[in-house]
């Protein structure tokens, strides 16, 4: 049995949870905690322990083996349990789901920084910078654009499946639109609408945030000066 920790919301963990939602394999037990919390001791001081980071999600295996990143936790489960196969395949399907996973993940890198140093929700714990704002929204955007570029016709963003790419996407789009209230740029045509088909997927039912975060989350670019 395969074991995963995991929280309920945020880019990250949220990869892994749609994955599973997407996946359904047997043999995987989850644990969902709703939010970190220190006070509780939830997730508990035994699971932090299982990695040097302590961050979720974690994986853990019947042998003992741990991971803890969330693209190597996909990747581990698609080697464990190749069935259905989300990575595609083909050589040129694998290499495509590759090349924008890589993508959305660059995306989501300036994204946070973008909302670490220009949110409400990062203040008084990192230094606010108008200037990392406006470089990072910049390139976020970019990221996007970027892969609207390499979508085709199909119904899925790297092609007729849903692949490892589509639960890294979702995951990213749905946080920075639900949480932060930054919609997807203009022009992106098709990314936009994957987008609305894919969150009418059971797996991408939008999860709970908690609202005391999210009310200093929200409008992301109105408290940059950020525009399209």
């Amino acid at each position: 049995m395969i074991e995963i920790f995991n929280f309920a919301f945020g880019p990250y963990p949220q990869r892994v949870n749609i994955y599973l939602a997407e996946k359904q394999p047997e043999s995987v037990a989850v644990t969902l905690y709703a939010e970190p919390n220190e006070r509780e001791q939830t997730p508990t001081p035994e699971i932090r322990a299982l990695t040097p980071t302590g961050s979720l999600p974690i994986l853990r295996d019947a042998d003992g083996t741990l991971v803890a990143q969330s693209l190597a936790i996909l990747e581990y489960l698609e080697d464990r349990i190749p069935v259905p196969d989300m990575r595609g395949k083909t050589p040129a399907e694998r290499a495509k789901v590759r090349q924008i996973v890589h993508v959305v993940d660059e995306a989501l890198t300036f994204f946070g920084l973008w909302a670490r140093h220009g949110s409400a929700l990062g203040q008084g714990v990192v230094r606010s910078s108008r200037e990392v704002a406006d470089i990072c929204s910049d390139r976020y955007f970019g990221q996007l654009r970027l892969i609207e570029r390499l979508m085709s016709e199909d119904p899925f963003i790297a092609g007729e499946h849903v692949t490892l790419a589509d639960c890294v996407a979702m995951a990213t789009l749905q946080y920075t639109s639900d949480f932060y209230a930054v919609p997807i740029p203009p022009g992106c045509v098709k990314l936009q609408m994957w987008f609305d088909r894919f969150s009418q997927r059971p797996s991408a039912k939008r999860p709970p945030y908690p609202e005391q975060l999210q009310c200093k989350a929200v409008g992301l670019m109105g408290q940059t000066g950020v525009y399209f």
